[in-house]
């Protein structure tokens, strides 16, 4: 069917359209796909949070150790802060383990128990104000070797930036190092009564130490004072333990072993206290102190005969020098 002549009307038709009608379309090239931006690192540069010095801290069982850190606000007015203390515990035992104290400290005068594991308070701070915070820990006497409680600080400004700034501080369980008191001579039987009761009662004392230096006192490792002072109980010889602990530095002194020919000089006259010529007097020759060796006369053999004894197989008598 056509269109009449001076008429209007549709007209349809088949097969291929007019070259002028054709439109041709330009080919596209694929382009990769634009890769989506990446999101730029959310950054609280108008409130931080930084530790002051450490992050962790080492404990003993019924001890308190102290952390702290700086909350700094770089706003140009006076904005209210939240701040949150979430307090998390872990403890080498199955149970919940023993409870820890902790107490938050943002001023001099202002110390508060957290109570909770999860603490929320409202802060003021000043215009670019920098507000220490402190947190106390006390490790209960219960806790075990490794225990540890992981403190989240969180703060964001009540208005803005919702966003917080965050640190995580760590306390620690370690052993302790505590001196027992003894009769003078039983060192060594308290030492040994001791060990006895710690294969019974395996995680109250890892090691004792009985130092010939020091007469009268044994040094425990051990995680808390009540432990160790509740083995001490049908001890005989056993005084009591001192209050505070021992620190490894006190002691240092104690474990360098000194040389056994110091003090003694040529001429000085000695006893013998072991080996064949025990009770007997003689007079020093010579020393050598690389073999801790030192030569003797008998001062009463009928012939003078040197003999070669260890430095700790004679005791001084009379220092000389001629």
């Amino acid at each position: 069917m056509t269109q009449d002549e001076g008429g209007e009307g549709i007209g349809l038709f088949s097969g291929p359209l007019p070259e002028e009608k054709v439109r041709k379309e330009p080919q596209r090239q694929q382009q990769p796909p634009t890769p989506a931006p990446t999101p730029a690192p959310l950054t609280h540069a108008s409130l931080t949070f930084l530790p002051l010095d450490a992050s962790e801290s080492e404990v003993a069982a019924g001890m308190m150790s102290s952390l702290s850190a700086v909350l700094r606000s770089k706003r140009d007015e006076k904005s209210a802060v939240k701040l949150k203390i979430e307090t998390r515990y872990s403890s080498t035992y199955q149970g919940e383990g023993a409870e820890w104290r902790v107490w938050v400290r943002t001023s001099e005068k202002s110390r508060e128990e957290v109570f909770s594991q999860t603490t929320e308070k409202t802060i003021n701070l000043d215009p670019h104000a920098t507000l220490p915070i402190t947190l106390d820990v006390e490790a209960p006497v219960g806790v075990r070797y490794k225990d540890r409680v992981d403190i989240q600080l969180s703060a964001r400004w009540e208005k803005g930036e919702p966003d917080a700034s965050t640190l995580k501080l760590s306390w620690v369980t370690r052993q302790a190092l505590l001196a027992i008191k003894t009769f003078r001579g039983y060192e060594r039987e308290v030492a040994d009564s001791l060990a006895t009761k710690a294969e019974e009662k395996p995680g109250a004392i890892f090691s004792l130490m009985v130092p010939s230096a020091m007469r009268g006192y044994v040094f425990a490792e051990g995680m808390s004072f009540e432990g160790i002072n509740e083995m001490l109980v049908g001890i005989r010889k056993a005084r009591g333990l001192v209050k505070g602990e021992t620190s490894l530095k006190e002691i240092e002194p104690l474990l360098e072993p000194k040389v056994t020919v110091e003090g003694f000089v040529e001429g000085s006259i000695v006893e013998l206290i072991s080996g064949p010529f025990k009770g007997e007097k003689a007079r020093v020759k010579k020393i050598d102190p690389e073999k801790e060796h030192i030569t003797v006369e008998l001062m009463e053999a009928v012939v003078p005969i040197p003999v070669t004894v260890r430095g700790d197989h004679v005791r001084m008598v009379e220092k000389g020098g001629g």
